[in-house]
């Protein structure tokens, strides 16, 4: 048992099973099965693993890491889109994750129930578009901080605490989108990878069902490629060419375009799956015809792969704002005319700050915090363009 005055540690969604046969002392082996059994549904409360024996679940809580409090909840998009902040124990950092629900009907074959993660308690990645990057990073996320977001989400689901009419009762899909870049917490989140698709200790979710976003860390693409499993990768570009990525992307200038497209055509040849670009449109900044041909032209012959178009969302450290839809519908044609796969995203949750590169965006107006970097390349874009 630990001392009182020392925090529970114990992260049981990363513990091998020596570690946790450790923990539960000598009981019997079954207990584990048990213990494994009531965290891949999402109980990580010892209390209330009503099959443990008292004593054992008093045992547990000494040393588990205690389960996140739920902060905050809003909602948006009719109750479609779901924000919670989330409270890590022992930490206390706060992070946010959000789930979207898509309900059967119309040209949709099957409900789904999205949940965006987080891996990192903000970002260092710097890019002047995103709200989080302008914060700063204040902490990796443990394994068990980014599944546990899953394990809230699926909670409230299976619990009927969110429910919409011809919307999934599980999480069936999660994408690492949410706060921080996923491949710059590298353990963190191939550990979550593992555990999430692990059927017979961990969630059982289809590795299909499960897409890791970058901005292009090379060794951690490769990293990420040799776990043998067809998890969707989705490269975040924001620019068709160095120059202009190296300030809107600033980790371009050490994993320029060339290797994270060799990096990404590796991932899509070793696990068959289509890898997704993505490209935010930011009025004046990466939306004109020339940015369209140049972007076209970089992905010609990239096989399968899909170029997903993200209208900016406003953000409190920049004034740059999206295209005009006639804008963005132009921009998209001209790709598509050059035969690339390309869709324009329909933005959830820009309501509740809770769209792409909006998360934690409250927080950074409370800290008053922007990461130079990020300031610099504003400045600097702006100047080009005036």
């Amino acid at each position: 048992m630990t001392d009182a005055a020392t925090p529970a540690t114990l992260d049981p969604y990363a513990a091998s099973d020596e570690v946790l046969s450790a923990a539960l002392g000598d009981e019997p082996r079954y207990r584990l099965v048990q213990l494994r059994a009531w965290l891949a549904r999402g109980v990580d409360d010892p209390e209330e693993m009503s099959d443990l024996p008292a004593g054992l679940r008093r045992r547990l809580a000494d040393v588990l890491a205690p389960p996140p409090e739920l902060v905050a909840q809003t909602s948006a998009d009719g109750g479609l889109t779901r924000k919670v902040l989330l409270r890590m124990q022992p930490s206390g950092e706060e992070i946010e994750s959000v789930l979207m629900l898509y309900p059967a009907g119309g040209e949709r074959e099957r409900a789904r129930a999205t949940v965006c993660i987080s891996t990192q308690a903000g970002c260092a990645m710097g890019c002047p578009f995103c709200a989080t990057g302008q914060a700063g990073l204040r902490g990796q996320l443990t394994v068990g901080e980014i599944v546990r977001q899953v394990t809230v989400m699926q909670r409230l689901l299976a619990s009927g605490e969110i429910a919409v009419e011809g919307a999934p009762d599980h999480v069936t899909n999660v994408v690492f989108m949410g706060m921080g870049e996923p491949l710059a917490n590298v353990a963190g989140t191939l550990g979550a990878v593992r555990w999430l698709t692990d059927a017979e200790r961990g969630f059982g979710l289809s590795a299909r069902s499960i897409t890791v976003s970058t901005i292009g860390l090379v060794p951690a693409m490769r990293q990420l490629t040799a776990l043998g499993l067809p998890v969707r990768l989705a490269v975040s570009l924001h620019a068709p060419d160095d120059a202009l990525r190296d300030d809107l992307v600033p980790a371009n200038r050490s994993h320029p375009l060339a290797e994270v497209l060799a990096a990404a055509a590796e991932h899509a040849e070793a696990t068959g799956r289509r890898v997704t670009f993505e490209y935010v449109l930011i009025d004046g900044i990466n939306d004109q015809p020339e940015h369209a041909e140049r972007l076209a032209a970089l992905l010609a012959g990239r096989g399968a792969a899909h170029l997903n178009l993200i209208p900016m969302n406003p953000t409190p450290g920049v004034s740059w704002t999206a295209p005009p839809v006639a804008a963005q519908r132009a921009f998209c044609r001209r790709l598509t005319d050059a035969g690339l796969p390309a869709t324009i995203r329909a933005n959830r949750g820009t309501d509740i700050d809770a769209a792409c590169g909006q998360l934690y965006a409250t927080y950074q107006l409370r800290s008053g915090r922007i990461l130079p970097a990020a300031i610099g390349a504003a400045e600097r874009l702006d100047g080009t363009r005036r």
